[in-house]
């Protein structure tokens, strides 16, 4: 199956054809298209790799500053994933639904044009986002002190941006540029930026580690803007434009990308504002440790929305519920059998972040089965907003995150970190019933 899927990827973009006959010769043009593609496994390798060196940069941070000041830190890049996804506005998403279907109809114009206004929007919204997180901060220092989370307000807009990229490069099935970049890249460069502050006689604290993120972040988006940009280059168009569907479309996306978003760190943002700040600690790093589990449904949706979009234009109904049904085997079982060791590692593993986090091993086997859980249906709200149903994607995600809020509010004052655990569990549980049955009615009335 996985090899199918993997097959599956071959159909490159219009675009990339369009690169190769600007500048390059055909022959090289397709090695580079080879180079940037890969598939479900490789992505998913590049995830598992991000994992490794994640965990050795928390692991570090957390030694080098200590529970408290990592906690800060903790919750200041939580506020840069959120302000981040959020000011990219559904644009990234959308660039996969509407760059594949350009390039079945060779609409060049109306491609060149989506570039344009998207790179715009999602400029000005990042820099908004920004200032109005930095005037937040500077009118109601938090407890963990200004300097962070202002450095973390800067961060947001390179971010943005850098997600839109990947959303680019993931229109086109270069899932290896899509990855690599902000999960390998930017991961690696924080670790050498902030262990080198720290040996040069930098303050280990928060305000540090932040500093070297946005450093990391910069460089990173910096690489990838050059790679993408190179690669999507195209003859010169006048630029044609739908922005009616494009702005309908990606603001349903944004809805739905924020729910997911807020979903996902709900839980961390309730426990740090009802615990103190070493259960924070904890509770992020068990929630660092279960993460690796969606790596797989990860990898499988940035290789197959393209897929989901072109398919779904060409109007082969037979052809995409059987790609979607691969998807979601090839996602679950892996899944499934990742969650049992990760549950059985998780005291090994949070122990190596410094006494105390060892703790949070149940949190991580309950944070678990919602992963596995989540993975039956695969990359099901990819389908949705590939096929134009970005509306019940977004139902899905809200239920889960009032699913997710509800639950941690009741059950964290009385059982701590594994109370967060079990509502993130349940919200990932709702969310799945949801995406399930907004899938297939999707599908049926495909046939």
């Amino acid at each position: 199956m996985v090899r199918a899927l993997m097959h599956a990827t071959n159909d490159t973009p219009g675009a990339g054809a369009e690169a190769g006959s600007a500048g390059t010769t055909p022959a090289l043009a397709a090695r580079l298209r080879r180079l940037l593609a890969g598939g479900a496994v490789s992505g998913f390798l590049v995830r598992v790799a991000a994992a490794g060196i994640g965990y050795v940069l928390q692991i570090g941070l957390a030694r080098l500053i200590g529970a408290e000041q990592y906690g800060v830190f903790a919750l200041a890049w939580v506020l840069v994933a959120v302000g981040g996804f959020s000011a990219c506005l559904g644009f990234s998403q959308a660039a996969v639904r509407f760059l594949p279907v350009y390039a079945e109809r060779e609409a060049a114009a109306l491609r060149a044009g989506f570039l344009r206004d998207s790179t715009a929007v999602v400029a000005l919204a990042g820099t908004v986002v920004a200032m109005s997180g930095a005037l937040a901060v500077w009118l109601d220092p938090p407890e963990g002190g200004l300097a962070p989370f202002v450095l973390a307000a800067a961060c947001v807009p390179v971010f943005a941006y850098q997600d839109l990229l990947e959303g680019y490069a993931r229109a086109h099935g270069w899932v290896r540029l899509a990855l690599v970049p902000p999960y390998i890249l930017r991961q690696a460069a924080l670790l050498v930026f902030a262990g080198g502050a720290m040996v040069l006689g930098a303050a280990a604290d928060a305000t540090t580690a932040m500093a070297a993120a946005l450093a990391a972040t910069l460089c990173a988006t910096a690489i990838q803007h050059a790679l993408v940009r190179r690669a999507m280059q195209a003859p010169p168009v006048v630029p044609a434009r739908e922005r009616r569907v494009w702005f309908r479309s990606a603001l349903t996306v944004f809805l739905a990308d924020g729910a997911q978003m807020l979903r996902s760190y709900a839980d961390v943002l309730i426990v740090g504002a009802l615990a103190p700040a070493s259960t924070v600690a904890i509770y992020f790093a068990a929630t660092r440790v279960a993460a690796l589990l969606g790596f797989v449904e990860y990898a499988i949706g940035a290789m197959a929305a393209h897929r989901f979009s072109r398919l779904g234009e060409r109007g082969d109904a037979a052809e995409l519920r059987a790609y979607a049904r691969k998807a979601a085997l090839v996602t679950f079982w892996p899944t499934l059998a990742g969650a049992v060791l990760v549950s059985l590692a998780a005291p090994a593993i949070l122990s190596l972040f410094g006494p105390g986090f060892a703790d949070g091993a149940l949190a991580v086997a309950i944070l678990a089965a919602g992963y596995a859980i989540r993975a039956a249906v695969g990359p099901a709200d990819d389908l949705l907003v590939m096929l134009g149903r970005e509306r019940l994607a977004f139902l899905a995600q809200a239920a889960g995150l009032a699913a997710s809020i509800a639950g941690a509010l009741l059950l964290v004052p009385a059982y701590g970190t594994m109370g967060a655990a079990i509502a993130a569990t349940a919200a990932l549980a709702v969310t799945t019933v949801l995406l399930a049955v907004g899938a297939r009615a999707s599908l049926r009335t495909r046939a």
